[in-house]
């Protein structure tokens, strides 16, 4: 299934997501994809700068796009609940705090008043909600479609894009006076067993004839073992600022350009994972990605590749 096109930067469901054998699965890549939104400070503080990353695809090769806009403690931590308190401000266009072809790490700094202008007893909740377009062609401000305060146009003929042909997606920024939260950390991947260093290329040998996106239908001689490697104290535990006693709950999402996962998904405690590359990847290089994220807002992610003969 494809990603979305409006859709959130959340944590998925918690259970270990297989291959659907009726639809091409949403951990192929071979579309324009942004795939992950990182800060720097899952949990910041009133006047903090955060550093905001971004983890995108586009197999066309196209300049893209980005735009920024925050709402400040919105009533829905959703896209739509964002843009409707953006919708709310004197002046929307203020909310937009970056623009351009080279914006898709910029900075935020968070306003000093984000806890301090809720009650009390509602400043367990303090956020500030970043929307973020990611435009494959031309992008300016403007009444474009869902709402949105921009229109992204093909390059060239001014072609308004459709919702399904740029991404828009929302991330949290949870604001506390102490409490912090790390983003996961990924010490390194092993392939069969093997160390795969960043900027290895690993050869595959064998592939699978499956048309069903089956992976158990394939031969165990062209299954491959990857294994994403966290390490001791990924999965943050303890008491909140607000007296809150909390565990999180960390997945790992495999994504690549071609292949067939075992699972979409694996928790945290257990991220071996199964991968077949299909006959169709013959002669190709294949890029992995590897997510991982908890259920606070932190996600960090790795790269590789492979070269199936």
């Amino acid at each position: 299934m494809k990603t979305a096109p409006l859709h959130t930067f959340a944590l998925l469901p918690l259970l270990l997501l297989g291959c659907d054998e009726a639809l091409e699965p949403g951990a192929k890549v071979d579309s324009f994809r942004v795939l992950a939104e990182q800060a720097d400070l899952p949990y910041a503080r009133p006047g903090e700068t955060v550093q905001l990353s971004s983890l995108s695809h586009d197999p066309a090769g196209r300049s893209i796009n980005w735009a920024w806009a925050s709402c400040v403690n919105p009533a829905a931590s959703t896209l739509e609940g964002c843009l409707a308190k953006i919708a709310e401000m004197p002046d929307p266009a203020g909310a937009v705090f970056a623009l351009g072809a080279d914006m898709s790490a910029p900075q935020l700094v968070i306003p000093p008043d984000v806890i301090s202008q809720l009650p009390a007893g509602a400043r367990g909740a303090a956020s500030v909600g970043v929307v973020s377009v990611a435009c494959p062609g031309d992008l300016s401000m403007g009444v474009g479609p869902g709402g949105l305060p921009f229109v992204c146009q093909e390059t060239g003929t001014g072609r308004n894009f459709e919702l399904d042909e740029f991404i828009t997606g929302i991330k949290r920024i949870s604001v506390r006076e102490t409490d912090r939260n790390q983003n996961p950390v990924i010490d390194g991947v092993t392939f069969d067993g093997a160390d795969w260093a960043e900027g290895e290329l690993k050869t595959i040998t064998r592939t699978c004839d499956v048309s069903k996106w089956d992976y158990t239908g394939c031969a165990d001689d062209t299954k491959h073992q990857i294994v994403v490697q966290l390490p001791d104290g990924t999965v943050e535990s303890g008491k909140s600022e607000h007296g809150e006693d909390f565990t999180e709950q960390v997945v790992v999402q495999y994504y690549a350009t071609e292949g067939v996962f075992e699972n979409e998904v694996k928790i945290a405690a257990q991220t071996k994972n199964g991968y077949v590359a299909r006959k169709q990847a013959a002669g190709q290089l294949l890029t992995f990605w590897f997510v991982a994220r908890d259920n606070r807002g932190g996600v960090s992610w790795t790269s590789r590749q492979a070269q199936v003969q």
